[in-house]
């Protein structure tokens, strides 16, 4: 206990410290009178104190990060500031993105010992922001996952994309065919950004669907985690080389024309087909088959991938080429030039309409 309260007010103290930092000269932050450890805990009173004495008071609340389910966060910070009548300092050892984006839309302040800051007052009017890391930073000892960029961490993204909820640990390593080992790792890495939210016994309750592939193509993409990916000309345009694909095995469509076929019936793409992302066995030998010129990167219209996980290149119902599974459609078309993300954005809106799980 005596440990756990020095950290939190090792954590207090420096996310304090990163406000302080971030003031301008002829403002300061005054910490109430007593022993740094009993200022700097959960529930101490700091001032922001500017010319002419203008003050804004805020109550200091200290969260582990992924401590606490985002949603139930929230409310806790509201009920602190109904019952005390006081601006709430949210302050973390991190805040990820998604958590961030939370607290801002319901107008509270936070900061975290990495550096991220948003401290906002109406009277008088005061926006303070600062940046942080763009990662939760691995603690000392901890063997949580900070990259997820491997074989292990691309199945159970695409696992957690599309689990039913709840789901214990060794259920979803069974889904997506890992060590309960590794999900823990990862696990803890989503949590503590906000992007899944835990019971107290492990499971996962929640996913924020969008935040959760958002955090996965900060370290995935289409071109850099596949073993080789091939860059070529469809001489003859993208619509015949698709008609060739039929009856090919050992393939699967990725990018935009997968998205084409995940839209509803009524929907049309936001952007006409002008590249074409393909998983395949073997990416040269299927580019001989369907007649296309070598090409560089930057002019190719087609990408051909051997797939980081063979497992994708699952034969389809009708003979044609499959769909790569869906988390992995979207994540490529994020990280695939062109206006790709903003097909990503058209499919993931058209999936948050009747799962909620894809709203954030």
């Amino acid at each position: 206990m005596r440990n756990a309260g020095f950290q939190e007010t090792q954590v207090v103290s420096d996310a304090l410290g990163r406000v302080a930092a971030l003031l301008p000269t002829s403002w300061r932050l005054h910490q109430g009178p007593g022993r740094q450890a009993d200022r700097l805990r959960t529930g101490a009173k700091v001032k922001l104190i500017g010319p002419n004495k203008a003050t804004i008071p805020f109550i200091v609340e200290f969260r582990r990060s992924g401590a606490t389910p985002t949603p139930l966060l929230l409310a806790a910070l509201r009920e602190t500031q109904r019952t005390t009548g006081m601006q709430v300092l949210y302050v973390s050892d991190y805040i990820g993105p998604t958590t961030r984006d939370a607290l801002t839309s319901q107008g509270l302040s936070f900061a975290d010992a990495t550096g991220w800051v948003r401290v906002i007052s109406d009277d008088p009017l005061v926006l303070l922001t600062g940046q942080g890391a763009a990662r939760t930073p691995r603690a000392p000892r901890t063997t949580a996952v900070t990259r997820l960029n491997g074989l292990a961490s691309s199945r159970i993204v695409r696992a957690l994309a599309t689990a039913h909820l709840p789901v214990g640990v060794r259920a979803l390593a069974g889904l997506a065919d890992v060590s309960a080992g590794s999900v823990s790792k990862l696990l803890a890495t989503l949590t503590s950004e906000g992007i899944v939210d835990r019971q107290d016994g492990g499971k996962v309750v929640a996913v924020r669907r969008r935040a959760l592939l958002r955090r996965w193509v900060a370290d995935y993409s289409f071109t850099r985690a596949n073993p080789s990916v091939g860059h070529f000309i469809a001489p003859r345009g993208l619509e015949r080389t698709l008609a060739r694909l039929d009856g090919k095995t050992g393939v699967a469509l990725t990018g935009s024309a997968a998205a084409r076929r995940l839209l509803p019936e009524s929907s049309t793409s936001v952007v006409p087909l002008r590249l074409l992302a393909l998983y395949a066995t073997r990416p040269r030998e299927l580019a001989g088959e369907l007649q296309l010129i070598q090409a560089e990167p930057s002019i190719a219209n087609v990408h051909i991938a051997q797939p980081l996980d063979p497992e994708i290149l699952r034969p389809s119902d009708d003979g044609g080429p499959s769909n790569a599974p869906l988390p992995l459609v979207v994540a490529d078309l994020l990280t695939l030039p062109g206006r790709s993300d903003a097909e990503a954005e058209q499919l993931m809106d058209a999936l948050a309409i009747t799962d909620d799980a894809w709203k954030t």
